[in-house]
């Protein structure tokens, strides 16, 4: 084959196949390489390892396009940083001045910047007992000392092709400091604050009208603060606001939201705990909103009802994990009334009220719940019927059956069991899954059950849960699994082990 045509394939290849391909022939090897090291993830350790291996990324770092550093890595990057001139993604899990010499280097490719160090990771810099002091009585726990600050903001607003920008633990805090960058943020279309990225409050006078998107995460400004800061971004479409635990005013701000230069699209308020008839006056202002996250929030039938009067042709993405009032009646009604829905996520669906009601969102694709008693009929009729409404979902690219990301009611039981016998295989009908999820369940998956789905999902690339309880069992169903389809990845998340506990 032509390197030209080798050339336009390459972007439209995955790592793993490209790390195939690139074994073929020396023609196919110089062609695509560089397509191998456009996204890299740099390792847990402090130095590469020597050798032919081991000097590869420092061959290659001229291709890098896309950066990940994890919080244990930038001594690496300190290493590769001078072959590193390209990089259009920078992510990177620990904020101290080795990264200075890689932001100079890119200054003129670098496009997002994300620094989101690990809270746990010790700094590179001792702050002195008295600073130290100083900042926990202000409620301040980890911040950069002012001298890192200083030079590290100096290479952000060195950057003149920044587009989108995620901050935590800078400290910023003195006035001019605070000044220059929210002016430098004129320019950005995303923003995304952390913790204790900045300590006070934007200058009141200014507007960010080229933000689309601004999310408080954990921010140490006042509430008051981050309302006006949201406030003087008229051109916003992407909210997210989360302060765990509090009760951000979000009515005072929806019909601003709601009459802006652009209509909002997508609103985040997970762990928040604003009253469901407070955010139910809120949601009806979100006539076109596509995406809503309020994971862990106080979402009850009030802001269901509101959902399905203003919205219930726009909302695709609606996430109710951890919802204590979020019922199993309240989801499916949602589902029975929302057709434009493409992504939902809740706690758990009861059998009697999933077979009570016809679900209208065919279209769905990533469905994330846990199928839950009591029923009426026998427990393999109950599964048939449960498995029959599953494979009305033709579109389906994730399917989540276990808890998947919620930990507070993990030990609730799924009334399936994933076994042929009982008609798993009615999803055969499932040509289009990606993903499937059985974390936390107590399941009979077997050699049988795999073969099916490597047979019936031609388009499977992850699994996510624990095999078997039995770990000679479950290494030996997932070294078949790895023999039938190498390309098929099996996660285990250590978090739901506990529930793994008998089959």
């Amino acid at each position: 084959m032509l390197p030209e045509i080798l050339w336009q394939i390459g972007p439209h290849l995955d790592q793993q196949h490209i790390s195939q391909c690139v074994l073929a022939c020396k023609t196919w090897n110089t062609t695509l390489t560089p397509f191998l090291f456009q996204r890299v993830a740099l390792p847990k350790r402090k130095l590469l390892p020597s050798g032919k291996f081991g000097t590869r990324p420092m061959i290659t770092g001229a291709h890098i396009r896309h950066l990940f550093c994890s919080p244990d890595s930038n001594t690496i990057l300190r290493q590769i940083t001078p072959q590193c001139t390209a990089v259009e993604t920078l992510v990177l899990g620990k904020i101290t001045p080795e990264v200075l010499p890689i932001l100079r280097l890119c200054r003129n490719t670098l496009t997002r910047l994300e620094m989101i160090p690990n809270p746990h990771s010790n700094s590179t810099t001792t702050l002195t007992q008295t600073y130290q002091r100083s900042l926990s009585i202000l409620g301040y726990s980890q911040v950069l000392p002012r001298s890192e600050t200083t030079a590290l903001l100096g290479a952000i607003l060195d950057l003149p092709h920044l587009d989108h920008l995620v901050l935590d633990y800078l400290g910023l805090r003195d006035p001019a400091h605070v000044l220059s960058f929210f002016d430098y943020c004129k320019r950005l279309s995303t923003l995304e604050l952390h913790n204790n990225a900045v300590l006070v409050q934007a200058p009141p006078d200014m507007e960010l009208n080229c933000l689309r998107s601004l999310s408080l995460i954990d921010s140490s400004m006042q509430l008051v603060d981050q309302m006006m800061l949201f406030l003087q971004c008229p051109s916003l479409d992407h909210v997210t606001w989360r302060k765990d635990g509090a009760t951000i005013p979000i009515q005072a701000l929806s019909r601003t939201w709601g009459s802006g230069l652009r209509p909002l699209k997508l609103l985040d308020i997970a762990s928040v705990k604003v009253p469901d008839e407070g955010l139910a006056e809120a949601l009806v202002h979100f006539q076109k909103l596509e995406q809503f996250v309020a994971r862990d929030t106080l979402f009850g039938p009030l802001s269901k009802q509101a959902i399905v009067d203003a919205m219930r042709s726009t909302l695709e993405v609606l996430d109710l994990v951890d919802c204590p009032a979020a019922t199993s009646e309240v989801v499916t009604e949602i589902m029975s009334l929302c057709w434009s829905l493409k992504s939902i996520s809740a706690d758990s669906l009861r059998v009697l009220d999933v077979l009570e009601n016809k679900w209208v969102c065919g279209d769905l694709e990533e469905l994330r719940v846990v199928f839950i008693g009591p029923s009426t009929m026998s427990k393999s009729a109950t599964q048939l019927a449960i498995y029959n409404r599953i494979a009305t979902l033709r579109r389906l690219r994730l399917l989540s059956l276990g808890r998947y990301g919620s930990t507070s009611r993990w030990s609730v039981r799924s009334i399936l069991d994933l076994s042929l016998n009982n008609g798993l295989g009615l999803l055969a009908s499932l040509t289009e899954l990606r993903e499937f999820d059985f974390c936390q369940m107590y399941h009979n998956i077997g050699i049988e059950e795999l073969k099916f789905m490597l047979k019936s999902w031609p388009r499977l690339e992850a699994m996510h849960g624990i095999l078997s309880a039995d770990k000679d069992r479950a290494a030996f169903l997932e070294s078949f699994l790895q023999h039938i389809r190498p390309g098929v990845r099996v996660k285990h998340n250590l978090k739901y082990q506990r529930a793994s506990g008998r089959e």
